[in-house]
């Protein structure tokens, strides 16, 4: 009786006690962090710019009354409550750099930085925290820096890296987001939510501050950062815009131009390599990890059909194989972070290229 008392006694404080933090995914040098301290810019004011807290959403039929075809969104293709796929225009986001979101009980941001053209999706559960994001008011080599508000932890937009505070190291968990215009996420999607205008905010969310990605000559594609920075790599223009990967201490830059060139690339990379394919109707790239079971694929272009070298199935943008002998099997999608080459390379100065 005393044993069964015992064994109950000690199941209900292992219930009661939380577990155990991981151990740090990413650990800085004390030399790293005085350098990022030095050279973070601005004073700390949380919630600015003000974050977008329970959202609106309106059906994409409206939203073509007034948005431009050639203006940049955000594409969310597979939302937690597995409905139509949300769209995040741009001239929205700069305004505000954060949007939180609740969906199916799942927390979520989209996040965007302006200055060094990057966007992610971070999930708000992180470790035992359930959470949402703000603007710190900081950057770090042009990325916004934005602090969770359970902690206040500080993290980097880009990477979804814990730089300082409690949760210093640790990696948050997201979603691939595509960058496309407005044309083509409404082709493809013609029954999606798009963010709202009322967000309850006197804004013109019909002007960039910073220019416009469709016209030469803006901050978008001329010059370099506003603000020094860590390290910097001149075998790329600055404002180059690449696809982000990173898996553990290994990182790569995928430059747009040049998967949009090949149409299919194969990126040797860490211990997943990996696939990215172009997206013509998104004009944009979608990466994927080539292991499939116990075997690494390799794809190529066949007219236009895209094979694996291995079964010489054939696959579609979205990783799927549509014939042969791996027909109905999928690729893993991978977080790829839409960035300027200046601000990657920046974090990263030993990234691997692909160009």
């Amino acid at each position: 009786m005393r044993r069964a008392l015992f064994l109950a006694l000690a199941a209900l404080l292992a219930m009661a006690l939380p577990n155990p933090r991981p151990a740090r995914a990413w650990d800085f040098s004390p030399q790293q962090l005085k350098d990022y301290e030095e050279l973070t810019q601005g004073e700390l004011a949380r919630e600015s710019p003000p974050a977008l807290e329970r959202p609106q959403f309106i059906p994409a039929h409206d939203a073509s009354l007034y948005l431009d075809r050639s203006e940049p969104v955000f594409l969310l293709e597979n939302p937690p409550d597995a409905g139509e796929p949300l769209v995040f225009p741009q001239k929205i986001l700069v305004h505000h750099g954060i949007v939180n979101l609740r969906l199916a009980g799942v927390r979520f941001s989209v996040t965007y930085s302006p200055l060094s053209g990057s966007v992610a999706c971070w999930l708000g559960k992180i470790d035992m925290f359930d959470t949402t994001f703000g603007p710190t008011g900081q950057l770090l080599n042009s990325v916004m820096l934005m602090y969770d508000r359970s902690t206040l932890t500080s993290w980097m937009q880009h990477t979804g890296v814990a730089l300082t505070g409690k949760l210093a190291g640790q990696e948050l968990a997201g979603r691939p987001l595509f960058w496309t215009t407005w044309e083509r996420a409404f082709a493809v999607y013609p029954q999606a939510r798009v963010l709202s205008r009322q967000t309850g905010f006197k804004r013109d969310y019909a002007r960039d501050p910073y220019g416009s990605y469709q016209r030469a000559g803006t901050y978008y594609d001329s010059g370099g950062s506003y603000f020094p920075l860590s390290h910097v790599n001149l075998s790329l223009p600055a404002k180059t815009r690449i696809l982000g990967v990173r898996e553990g201490k290994a990182t790569v830059a995928l430059v747009l131009d040049a998967v949009r060139r090949d149409q299919v690339a194969n990126v040797p990379f860490g211990l997943t390599p990996l696939a990215a394919f172009w997206d013509g109707d998104l004009e944009t790239p979608r990466v994927y990890s080539a292991v499939l079971g116990k075997d690494t694929l390799h794809f190529v272009m066949q007219g236009s059909a895209i094979l694996d070298q291995e079964t010489r199935s054939t696959w579609d943008a979205h990783g799927r194989c549509t014939e042969g002998r791996l027909r109905g099997r999928a690729l893993a999608p991978v977080i790829a972070t839409p960035c300027m080459w200046f601000a990657w390379t920046a974090f990263f100065p030993r990234t691997m290229v692909y160009e």
